[in-house]
């Protein structure tokens, strides 16, 4: 859920927090929360808006004629990749997925947007799907068949041409083959409404694309009607300049303070290694850096702000850590709690204790 999205309740609340800070400390927490709010664009950019701008134009086409098969539009990539942020931003972005008046005075919203359920059953998906449509209480006694036409006829009746769907992988975790196949029947079924050609936009990591894999005439028909768009990881030395310079707009343009040596290609190693190639991680490492800094009162950043935001996101110990360790490559990232957990010594299950007189 987008920050755009909290409720006036906790607004309230956090504001309450706001006005008790220091002057010095308000504008630290504006610095912060502009910094947060900034997106940061890149190459991958590009081929998100040749895919958004095709499936809303596929979408006007229908008025003219028979429009492209391609309705699909999935958006692959590991966690931390930075997929939701990008999508997010490419579907705020542009005006044609806004909300907007009919003549009769009713207020459509051509783009709906939902999280897919865990475990995702076909049955579980009409229910997020009409949720996100505004039906909060259902009748428990509809039938999957019955959920998922009624879903349907209300993406008709209230105007949806897109619908997107983020952590589609869900599909992919603790659900038996039929189960995959009935999900991937359900996608090709919403792209087919009769009259309403709906346009989807999935995202979730790489184990989505085995979505598309799958036996079957439904999977051969379901690729044809896609567009793919993965989200890479950063690797060692290819990326490295793209990511000096995201470094760079971050720490300088983004928090306004000056960089100290972040320029050196094995530092910028060391970044990629610690956020394990992904883009997304590689922002939030530095701007925690740069917020290390901040509240440090320093108006630059070093190598050592990034020793302490790594050691705090993922409590390392100081050998483990990647930013000062003599072979940092050799370290794993995100294993530091397991090797926490390897020093915590098993709990013993205790015997039922027995009642007073039994």
């Amino acid at each position: 859920m987008s920050d755009s999205n909290i409720s006036e309740a906790f607004r309230e609340a956090a504001m309450a927090v706001f006005e008790t800070l220091e002057p010095a400390r308000q504008e630290r927490t504006r610095r912060l929360a502009a910094m947060s709010t900034t997106y940061v664009a890149t190459s991958r950019d590009k081929l998100l808006d040749h895919a958004f701008d095709a499936i809303v134009e596929n979408a006007a086409a229908e008025v003219f004629g028979k429009a492209a098969k391609q309705r699909v539009l999935f958006v692959i990539g590991e966690s931390g990749s930075g997929k939701t942020t990008s999508v997010e931003r490419h579907l705020a972005k542009r005006p044609q997925f806004r909300p907007r008046k009919r003549a009769d005075g009713h207020v459509v919203y051509p783009m709906v947007s939902m999280e897919a359920p865990k475990p995702l059953t076909p049955k579980g998906l009409a229910r997020a799907g009409l949720k996100a449509l505004g039906h909060q209480a259902l009748n428990g006694s509809l039938t999957e068949t019955e959920l998922f036409e009624f879903w349907k006829e209300q993406i008709r009746e209230q105007g949806v041409l897109f619908l997107a769907i983020d952590e589609m992988q869900h599909v992919l975790r603790g659900t038996s083959t039929q189960e995959v196949q009935n999900v991937a029947d359900i996608v090709k079924s919403l792209v087919q409404i009769p009259g309403w050609p709906l346009h989807l936009i999935l995202s979730g990591v790489p184990a989505l694309g085995r979505f598309l894999e799958q036996e079957g005439e439904t999977e051969r028909q379901l690729k044809e009607r896609s567009i793919i768009v993965e989200f890479q990881p950063m690797t060692y030395p290819e990326d490295v300049k793209v990511m000096t310079k995201v470094i760079k707009q971050i720490v300088t343009v983004d928090a306004g303070l000056a960089a100290d040596g972040l320029d050196k290609s094995e530092f910028v190693h060391r970044v990629i290694h610690a956020a394990s190639g992904a883009f997304g991680s590689v922002i939030q490492l530095t701007r925690k850096a740069c917020e290390n800094a901040m509240r440090s009162d320093r108006c630059e950043v070093s190598i050592k702000d990034f020793e302490v935001a790594y050691a705090l996101a993922s409590g390392c110990r100081a050998s483990q850590n990647i930013f000062t360790a003599a072979e940092w490559n050799r370290i794993e990232p995100g294993q530091s709690l397991a090797e926490m957990l390897r020093n915590v010594p098993a709990r013993k299950h205790s015997k039922p204790s027995k009642r007073a007189g039994a």
